[in-house]
This record gives C-alpha cells, structure tokens and sequence, in this order.
C-alpha cells in the first residue's frame, strides 16, 4: 500500500488558520491578480472556510494537478475540490494552528507564478482516532497559471511534511522494485537464505501478506513469544505479486502452516484493475501449491475498509464482504482454516474501527492485538489437521 496515508493528512497547507501578522505583503513585481488568489487559498486554512464548493473550485484550474509526497495524486478540478470537501467534512482541523514560517513568490514567467511557502502544523487531530497529531512543518508548492488579466489560477499544487524523506526513499525502493522486479523477489531473498530449516518438532508458520503483515512482524516477538512465526509481507503487493514469490518465500521455508493475508491492495487496483474472481483464483492456487507441499493453510479474512485515502471512491466495504464470503465457503469445501479479522474489527460502516487504525486500512498496535489471538487460535486449529 504504498502511500498508506489519509488525504486528510496531505492537503496539510489547507489546515489551520494563520495568524493575520504573519500575512505577507505583495511585492511590486507580483503580477496583477496573484495577492488576491493568494489571500482566497489562504482563506481554505480553516475548517469552517467560507468559500463554498463553487468558489473553492474556482481557485484550480479545471486541469489542476495535486501531488504529494506520499505518492498521492489527484487530477482536475472536480475531484480536487472533491477531496478538500471530504477533508473540512472530517472537522480534523478545527482546534489546529498554522504558523507561517515563510513564503516566496517567484515569477518564472508573464503568465506563470511559482509560489513556496514553509508552515508549523500543530493542533491537527487524526481523522478517525479524534487523537491529536504531533506538530509538524509543512512545504507547499503552488503553480499559478494565468487565465486572464488578473485572473489567476492554481494549475500545480504539491504538498508535503517533514515526514516525506524516508517514505520518498521508501517510494524509489518500491518503484524500482516493481521496474526491475516485480514481485519482488530480492525483498527477504538473504533473510531466506539465513535462515536454517526448521528443528524436529518445530511448529514454523509463514504469515504471508501485504504492508499489514509487513507492519506486523515488528510486535511477533510480544504477541507470540518464542514462537517460530515467521512475516513475509510486502507494503502495497497483490495476490498475483504473491502468487508470484510463494515458493520462494513460503514453500522454501518448510513451514507447518502459512497464514495468507491477501486481496485488500487488489480491490484498490495497485497493480491494475482486478475482479473479485481474479483474487479468488490467486489465493485458490497459493493453497493449492500449499497443500501439494504439505503446507497447511488459513485464509484471513481481508481487514474492513471504508475507502482508501490513495485511492478514494472505491466503495470497498461490499467488496471486502463478497471477497471473504468466498473464502469462507472455499475453506470448508476444501478442508482449510478461515480466519475472521472482519467482524470484530469493523465499525458500523463496514470500514475500520477508528480505535483500531489511524488510516482506515492498517491496524495499530492495538489492531494487531486483537489480531493475535484469533491467529493463535486458527493456527491451533490447522496444525490439529
């Protein structure tokens, strides 16, 4: 899931509400028309902004692109004003605070406008928890482009924090990975390698997944103490990416029974657009090539959703539901351990309890605590098999 974050999290130049002291005068060499778009954006940094959707549109150009650092991308006016209007729904910005630290307007061009400005955030609550957030600065990029005489619009906007330079590194890892090697098969090619086969008597188990499994290998050492439990997750993959790298990084490994997380980053179309037919053919042959090696399987349910901030409007939830019935049924006519993470995780809109994930898709600690003991139990259950 690459670029797990909420957009409310990324429009973060639209937040607080500045101070009027910290307003910057317009230079003489400013265009005709820039201060007043200027001072109109600056008016959305506020979550009771009086600027209805009509006028909050009309700041962008109806070819206006949104980037952010987070590998977010939102394209044209309609669902850019789409987004700020889900954001100010959200309320996360009533109480926060925007100290503008700076602020250059540079013309690159008679009909072009580059415009940095660097803010202090503090105060934003998280969308679902209501917690709020640690303070953070803010870099915002806009391209003003001009329309008419003293009519200036945002064609460019860009926004990121200071959180942005492990998650871009993060981001060139995973492109380049999905380049050159597409599913990824380098990603614990030494950590297998290491690894030694498993002792007599020994109860290994793979779980087996995506970012969610991934995230969770870090606590196995607390919530599974001295179990062999092995993660062999990979941030934003698809079932046909793990398809790809099972004997690899499951069969190779020997173990006793593999926990197969999969099918949440297929409904979001990370790698395309996919049917819940096509999910279902992928995690049926993973348990096949499973159960022809001897491997028990559990299929977990995929964890509830109610939209992906990366991709928002997806209507996941019903989906989610369809996807998990089928493996419900697929796992007893075939002698398989179902594993239901959906029900005690989901709120009252099939998306995920806000006490259990600040995203919506990836549990917390908290999340993966109510996990662990319904793994604990389908593992027993297989390995009685």
């Amino acid at each position: 899931m690459v670029g797990q974050r909420c957009l409310a999290f990324l429009f973060v130049a639209v937040a607080g509400q500045s101070s009027p002291a910290q307003s910057i005068a317009p230079q003489p060499d400013w265009p005709a028309g820039v201060q007043a778009l200027l001072e109109r954006f600056d008016s959305t940094a506020t979550s009771a902004t009086t600027l209805d959707a009509k006028s909050r549109a009309a700041l962008f150009t109806d070819d206006a692109l949104f980037l952010n650092a987070f590998g977010g991308r939102v394209e044209g006016r309609p669902a850019i004003d789409s987004v700020l209007a889900r954001l100010y729904g959200a309320q996360t910005f009533e109480k926060a605070h925007i100290d503008r630290l700076d602020r250059k307007v540079r013309v690159i061009a008679p009909n072009l406008v580059l415009v940095d400005h660097v803010e202090r955030l503090t105060g934003q609550r998280g969308p679902r928890s209501g917690r709020e957030m640690p303070p953070r600065t803010t870099h915002i990029t806009l391209l003003l482009r001009q329309q008419q005489p003293s009519d200036w619009r945002i064609v460019y906007y860009r926004a990121g924090d200071d959180r942005n330079l492990e998650q871009e590194r993060k981001q060139r890892v995973t492109e380049d990975a999905l380049e050159n090697d597409w599913p990824n098969l380098t990603k614990y090619r030494e950590a297998n390698a290491q690894l030694p086969p498993p002792a007599k008597g020994e109860n290994r188990v793979v779980f087996y997944g995506n970012s969610i499994t991934e995230g969770w290998a870090q606590f196995f050492p607390a919530m599974f103490p001295g179990k062999p439990y092995i993660g062999r997750g990979i941030s934003g993959q698809t079932t046909p990416q793990m398809l790809v790298r099972f004997r690899l990084d499951v069969v190779a490994l020997k173990p006793k029974v593999v926990v197969i997380l999969a099918g949440t980053n297929d409904i979001a179309g990370n790698t395309g657009p996919s049917t819940i037919e096509m999910i279902e053919d992928n995690l049926a042959s993973m348990t096949e090539i499973a159960k022809a090696n001897g491997i028990r399987v559990v299929l977990s349910s995929v964890l509830p959703v109610y939209d992906y901030a990366w991709r928002p409007g997806l209507e996941p939830a019903p989906k989610i539901i369809a996807l998990n019935k089928w493996m419900k049924d697929y796992a007893a006519r075939t002698g398989q351990v179902y594993l239901d993470y959906h029900t005690p995780m989901a709120d009252a809109r099939q998306g995920m309890r806000a006490d259990l994930s600040n995203d919506g898709v990836h549990p917390t600690e908290a999340g993966y605590r109510v996990m662990a003991p319904l793994a604990e139990k389908a593992i027993e259950e297989a390995l009685r098999r």
